[in-house]
Order: C-alpha cells, then sequence, then structure tokens
C-alpha cells in the first residue's frame, strides 16, 4: 500500500476478489435486517456482534468468507473463534468460510475475529466483510466500527454484484471522531458489502495473514499469468513462423516466375527420335492457370490449336463471300479418354448438340458471346488437380475464426477478472494464420517449378534454331510445340522461324490458296479465338 490512492485500490480489489468467490443467485423472499457492532480492540482482535431480524416462517443462511483475493496475488486470511449464539442462531467455521444461519425471530451471533488489520508505509488500513452470500435479501444493514484510534481516516462502505460497485447509502465518522457508522437499504440476496477504514500507524498490532493467491484448480494467478504469458509467447513465435514460411514461399515462387531453369531440356525426346516432352505434362491451355493464376483467353486459343495438332478438330481457312478471310472448325476424330474435361467442355461450347462444324464469323457474329464458364471452371480445377497450385481461402477464414474467437474470448475473460492473455494468444495465432493465408503464393513448389520451367520454355520456342533439330524430330517438334508457343505469346515467332510453313504438310490445317506458306493465316485464327474468349470472360464478368 502507498498512502490513500493505494487504500482505494485496495478497496476496490477486495470487494471484486469476494464477488469472484461466488454467492447465491438473487432471490424475491422476505428481507431481513442486519445490525453489525464492530469493535476492534488494543490487541488487534476484532468482537463482532451481529443481530438479525428474520421475518416469521423464514430462515436465512450465508456462507461468509474467511479468506478474499487482493491486491498483489494475495489472499488476505481471517479466522474466528470465541464464537456465542442465542435464541436458535447457528455459525460454523467450515474451512475457508463460517457458516451462519438465522432462524425465524431476533437472534444474535457473536465472535472474534483476527487478520483484519495490515500495516503500511504510514498508515493501518482495517477491513472486514460486512455481509456476503447471503440466502434473502437485506432489507437494512446497519453498522458501527469503533477502535483505539482517535480518528479513523477515510471509511469506505461499498457493496454490489460481480462488475458493479456502488457506495452504501450512508457512511460517516460522528462528532467524537471515534466511531464510523455506515448503513445500506435494499441489498438483494448474494450481494457483498465491504467496509474499510484507515487507521494510523501503530493503532493496533498488525494481524493481516497474508497468502499468494490460489485459483480453483490450484493455481495462483501469478502462476495463470505465467502460462499465459508463455502461450502467448509460445503462440506469436508460431504465428511469426508461419508468417515467415509464407513470406519465404512467396520469394521463391517470384523467383521461379523470372527463372528460366531447365530450357535446354524442355523437348528432350527420351523415347527416341521425334519424341516431344512438356514440362511436368502441362497442356497449353493450362499455362495460364499456372502462371497468372486465372484462365486467359490465350488459353482457348491455345486449346483448339492443340486439339487440332492432335488430330480431335480440323481448321479450313474459307471465304466470307468477300476478300476477307474466314475460318472454319469441324470435328475430326472422336473425343476419346486422351481428352480432358475442360477440352470437350470447350469442344462442346464451339460446337454445341453434336454439330459437326461452325465458322468463326458465325460466333464472333452471334448475339450472345460463347459461353466457356464451365470450361474455365473445368480447366482451373484441373491445374488444381495436378497439384500445381492450392487455395488458401479455406485457412484464410479458419484464421479470420480465431482471431475473433480469441478476441472475444480476450474480452470476457478480461470482464470476469481473469487472465486475457490465452485468448489474446489464440487471437495472435489466428491473425499469423490469416495473414499467411493471404502471403502464400496460390502454386505450390511444384506449380513454382513448373512456373521456371515455363520460362524456359519461353526463351526456347523464341530462340530456338530448327536447323539445329534433327530432321525427323522436326515435324512432330513443330506442330507439337505450336499451342504452347501461342500459350506463351510467342506464336507468331515460332511459326516464322519455320517459315509460315514447317518442316513437312500440316494434315489438320487446310488452306485453300497457293500464294503464299500454309499457315501464314493462323495467327489471325488464334487471335480470333483470344478475341471469342475475351468476350466471353466479359459477359461472366457482367
Amino acid at each position: 500500500m502507498a498512502g490513500r490512492g493505494g487504500f482505494l485500490l485496495v478497496v476496490l480489489l477486495l470487494w471484486t476478489g469476494l464477488l469472484v468467490t461466488g454467492a447465491p443467485p438473487a432471490r424475491a423472499e422476505s428481507p431481513i435486517t442486519l445490525d453489525l457492532g464492530l469493535d476492534l480492540g488494543d490487541d488487534g482482535i476484532l468482537q463482532v456482534t451481529m443481530t438479525a431480524d428474520v421475518p416469521a416462517g423464514s430462515t436465512a443462511t450465508s456462507q461468509f468468507p474467511l479468506e478474499i483475493a487482493v491486491e498483489g496475488n494475495r489472499t488476505q486470511r481471517f479466522s474466528v473463534s470465541d464464537i456465542s449464539t442465542d435464541n436458535g442462531a447457528t455459525a460454523t467455521v467450515n474451512g475457508d468460510s463460517l457458516s451462519l444461519s438465522l432462524p425465524a425471530g431476533t437472534s444474535t451471533i457473536r465472535f472474534a475475529a483476527s487478520g483484519t488489520v495490515a500495516d503500511g508505509p504510514d498508515l493501518q488500513q482495517f477491513t472486514w466483510v460486512a455481509a456476503a452470500a447471503w440466502s434473502e435479501p437485506i432489507a437494512t444493514l446497519r453498522g458501527t466500527f469503533s477502535s483505539p484510534a482517535a480518528s479513523p481516516d477515510s471509511p469506505i462502505c461499498a457493496y454490489g454484484e460481480i462488475g458493479v460497485r456502488r457506495l452504501c447509502s450512508l457512511t460517516q465518522t460522528d462528532h467524537t471522531g471515534g466511531t464510523v457508522r455506515f448503513q445500506n437499504n435494499d441489498l438483494v440476496a448474494g450481494n457483498v458489502v465491504v467496509f474499510s477504514v484507515l487507521l494510523p500507524a501503530g493503532t493496533v498490532p498488525a494481524t493481516a495473514d497474508f497468502t499468494p493467491t490460489v485459483a480453483g484448480g490450484g493455481q495462483s494467478p501469478a502462476a495463470g499469468n505465467r502460462a499465459g504469458l508463455l502461450t502467448l509467447v509460445a503462440a506469436a513465435v508460431l504465428a511469426g513462423l508461419v508468417v515467415a514460411a509464407a513470406w519465404w514461399r512467396r520469394r521463391s515462387d517470384q523467383i521461379a516466375l523470372l527463372s528460366t531453369a531447365g530450357q535446354s531440356d524442355l523437348f528432350a525426346t527420351n523415347s527416341g527420335p521425334g519424341g516431344f516432352v512438356s514440362p511436368d505434362g502441362v497442356l497449353p491451355g493450362q499455362i495460364g492457370s499456372v502462371v497468372n493464376g486465372r484462365s486467359r483467353p490465350a488459353d482457348i486459343g491455345a486449346t483448339v490449336l492443340d486439339l487440332a495438332v492432335r488430330n480431335y478438330l480440323w481448321i479450313a481457312e474459307a471465304l466470307d463471300g468477300g476478300s476477307n478471310p474466314d475460318f472454319q472448325i469441324s470435328r475430326r476424330a472422336d473425343l476419346d479418354a486422351g481428352v480432358t474435361a475442360y477440352e470437350r467442355d470447350l469442344v462442346d461450347a464451339l460446337l454445341p448438340g453434336g454439330r459437326q462444324s461452325v465458322l468463326v464469323s458465325e460466333l464472333t457474329s452471334a448475339p450472345m458471346p460463347v459461353n466457356l464458364r464451365r470450361t474455365t471452371t473445368d480447366l482451373e480445377q484441373s491445374v488444381a488437380g495436378r497439384g500445381w497450385i492450392r487455395q488458401w481461402r479455406n485457412v484464410q477464414i479458419a484464421g479470420f475464426v480465431l482471431l475473433g474467437i480469441g478476441a472475444v474470448a480476450a474480452v470476457t475473460l478480461a470482464a470476469l477478472g481473469h487472465s486475457p492473455l490465452f485468448g489474446v494468444a489464440a487471437a495472435v495465432l489466428g491473425g499469423g494464420i490469416a495473414a499467411a493465408a493471404l502471403l502464400a503464393p496460390r502454386r505450390t513448389r511444384r506449380g513454382s517449378a513448373l512456373t521456371a520451367a515455363l520460362g524456359g520454355m519461353r526463351q526456347y520456342v523464341s530462340t530456338l534454331d530448327p536447323a539445329a533439330i534433327d530432321a525427323s524430330a522436326q515435324p512432330i517438334l513443330f506442330e507439337r510445340a505450336l499451342p504452347y508457343a501461342h500459350a506463351v505469346g510467342h506464336l507468331r515467332a515460332w511459326l516464322d522461324r519455320w517459315n509460315y510453313a514447317g518442316p513437312g504438310p500440316v494434315e489438320w490445317y487446310h488452306s485453300p490458296t497457293d500464294d503464299g506458306p500454309q499457315l501464314a493465316r493462323l495467327p489471325l485464327f488464334a487471335a480470333i479465338l483470344d478475341g471469342i474468349a475475351a468476350q466471353s470472360q466479359a459477359a461472366e464478368q457482367r
């Protein structure tokens, strides 16, 4: 304690500690009347006289606490002796409480109590629980306090329930200065009343007995705070590690995005001349979802070209009735197990209802854009199914939920007078999980490795010298790589290196004119397909 400010704090803590010990719920019964006489002797022993008036037909009981939590994570203990009663009242010490029972009528309980006075630097503090945990409401509580001190100072009488603190209706020192009177009316059952007063230093021997406060589970609040602090530190470290790991993965993924690793082996021939190997078996239409995180219009054009190269579609140049070029897309081979779900969706979108062929001009001039929603959905699912990308949304939601639960728990624990550190720890961990989910890239480690390989593919198709390729491998390499060249944005560069014709006739593409290379208009065809896909995506977003 340190002066009157410390005294007021102690009173508040004493009062709160009493409330936390628990009280029976209020009941609307016949109110009783209590008169207390508190006489502090020269030896520091408090003589208590309690006179009660209980209405006919009623009884009143109380589990009067003999130990209460005070400041500094301590418990102040009282001891009771020399108990006497009359008119059927009973008083029995049961461990850390004094059990009181009052019959109907007027009765008196007397006892001596020690442990009420504590020394401070320049004063003494007297504290006593005037009433606690009565089973019946109290119509009037009156009390008088006397001591050897000529002028006790700063008397406080406070009452209420958990979370509510009110001053008693009357607390005054009489004109002689030696006696303090206090009173309060209409106390509900279970209310706690604490009376405290300051005495000059050395007024009486200090009999207060303090021990470390121990909670119901056998753990002191200080130990609980230590456990909560350790939990908070552990949660903070774990959250920091999770965020750091997510940041490191993001950094590694960004490096992979700019990398060109493995470019010399992208089209290695491990199965003899003419073999073709794409990075990790990726299809041209999947490249955009891997690199950009979402499907692009170029993925649709690349998929149509790839289906044509694999002999599922046939492309032919046509005239629109004038000199403007048009293109016809036709079914060629039946769609078998070698066709993925999103590729099948695309064919059904371009050639619905089993239709065998369509002019590109029909698609561009239709009143409604081609519906490619199912195609793009299955396309992105195929990328996730290959383990190249991962969705973090559920983890992010879980982190925010844990953050919210921890915040609510911290506030609730604090309001109940317990350490909020466990709730804060949960909130910190939840925040770390949510932040990590926001930082983590959508690409997995496998997806990052594929992204680096695709960077190598991009450089390969833009710098390849066809003369360096074995003549027997050139036809397959030229055609199989063509859709990939479009997917990475180098279709014209790829065709230019092969003079827009390739090493031999292209069976899946028909050009009716002989005035130029066979594939001279293929970039135009691919660009129109990309435009059709862009219109479809724009319609989906509206």
